[in-house]
């Protein structure tokens, strides 16, 4: 027996919850790992959206909805007015917006780091398990089965407290330094802002990562998308806390995967980057 017939052999009979026996055949890990950006695939990705200089393009792509001519209709419209323009709530879903530029030189505070982090992703509510001494840490956002497959890595560029790399531990609401330093011209050349976010200005990024592991244990092949549901219930909660902070923020789609892997020091496979979120404060 040579060491791989060994290695299939325990594999096989391995009754640990994780492991690459979860994944190994996983068509949704396929997909991720050819849906990374690299060097040349970014760029040819950035001569896509250069199409959109075009017009027509522009044009056609502003009307995103679609219509069923003929159709019976209920207007909704005349129920407009009932709205309360001072409904504070109503009125941060209206006034939220991506912020693409940021007061300069602006040190985010750590009250607002906490609401920031505490309100989107923070235990907010422990319920006690069934036989166990162990309780499950209900978040703010939804999450498939309450297994929270996500992990938060905050990058401060101005703040009260050093600037460097975070970890964001939500059953204690802490933040964890894994490395100091001021990281923002690393970022430049592995996220894609510039010209359209004003990167220099921010006050930091959030990083979120997938740990699709903790999904595909109970959920299987679905677990992705649940994982990609979850990384955006994050992303909507953090924005509209943002606006209540009057800070600004804004989601970037465009980053070498494998290179912000590395700069936090994760596999890029059983963890790896979801979303990227630049933040400051409001010009």
């Amino acid at each position: 027996m040579n060491i791989l017939t060994l290695q299939d052999t325990y594999n096989q009979k391995d009754a640990t919850l994780y492991g690459s026996k979860n994944v190994k055949d996983s068509t949704a890990l396929l997909y991720h790992e050819n849906s990374k950006f690299t060097e040349h695939s970014a760029r040819q990705q950035g001569e896509r959206i250069g199409g959109f200089s075009s017009p027509y393009i522009t044009d056609r792509s502003s009307q995103p909805y679609k219509v069923y001519p003929g159709s019976p209709t209920i207007d909704l419209n005349e129920f407009t007015e009932f709205n309360d323009p001072n409904d504070p709530f109503l009125s941060l879903l209206n006034h939220r917006r991506s912020v693409r530029t940021y007061q300069e030189n602006y040190a985010i505070s750590l009250y607002e780091l906490h609401t920031l982090l505490y309100h989107t992703y923070g235990v907010t509510h422990k319920e006690p398990m069934m036989n166990s001494e162990n309780y499950i840490g209900f978040r703010n956002i939804p999450s498939p089965g309450a297994l929270y497959s996500l992990e938060i890595y905050v990058v401060l560029f101005n703040s009260h407290v050093e600037n460097g790399l975070y970890h964001y531990r939500p059953d204690t609401n802490q933040l964890q330094q894994l490395k100091t330093g001021h990281f923002l011209n690393e970022l430049k050349q592995i996220i894609q802002a510039e010209p359209y976010i004003n990167i220099n200005s921010a006050s930091g990024i959030v990083l979120t990562t997938g740990m699709i592991e903790r999904l595909c244990i109970k959920y299987g092949e679905r677990a992705y998308r649940f994982m990609l549901h979850e990384s955006g219930f994050f992303a909507q909660t953090f924005s509209l806390i943002a606006e209540q902070l009057t800070l600004g923020s804004c989601m970037v789609g465009g980053y070498i995967d494998d290179k912000i892997n590395n700069f936090i020091g994760i596999d890029g496979v059983f963890e790896t980057i979801q979303n990227v979120i630049i933040f400051g404060k409001k010009p």
